[in-house]
């Protein structure tokens, strides 16, 4: 082999869990590393012991992706975007600002629930807020724009009531 050539290694075999559950009767077990899939030591049912983590995006996963991704409407970033815009100009009544300060970059501006609970609503809606907002699913009366200091100034004055300082915005 000439030098300075590297010979490289065979490509090793898909990882294996360390441990396997089936589905169906919840019995776990840990699988032997010669197969890609086992059967249940307790129901006999086969199941795919591969570490999912560990595998590598195929050309047909990757075909499958992206026809998910051009069969579902809102997956593109643009649509993303245009959501987020729509759901803004909604809650903050046709003006993209700051309630308390006047802030009004656009991208400062995130939504504010005005007695708290954002963290309740978005485990329910599964990170959903700002979609179901634009679609008119949510009404947005308990909501509010703020900018992300006053957002952060709102949060610690839940937590310890009134606080002995103000956001201005400079408008720069």
């Amino acid at each position: 082999m000439p030098r300075g050539v590297f010979q490289r290694s065979p490509k090793t075999k898909a990882r294996i869990k360390a441990s396997a559950r089936c589905r169906s009767c919840l019995w776990a077990w840990k699988p032997t590393t010669g197969f890609l899939t086992e059967k249940c030591p307790k129901c006999g049912k086969e199941k795919d012991v591969r570490d999912r983590k560990g595998m590598h995006v195929t050309p047909e996963r990757f075909a499958s992706m992206r026809a998910y991704r051009a069969k579902t409407p809102g997956y593109s970033r643009e649509t993303s975007r245009r959501y987020r815009k729509t759901a803004l100009l909604l809650v903050g009544d046709g003006a993209i600002k700051c309630v308390r300060c006047g802030c009004d970059r656009a991208d400062l501006i995130e939504i504010n629930h005005k007695r708290g609970g954002g963290a309740k609503e978005l485990k329910g809606l599964g990170n959903n807020m700002v979609r179901n907002i634009a679609l008119l699913r949510r009404a947005v009366g308990d909501l509010e724009l703020l900018c992300k200091p006053c957002n952060a100034v709102h949060a610690l004055e839940l937590l310890h009531g009134s606080l002995p300082f103000t956001v201005v915005w400079g408008g720069k």
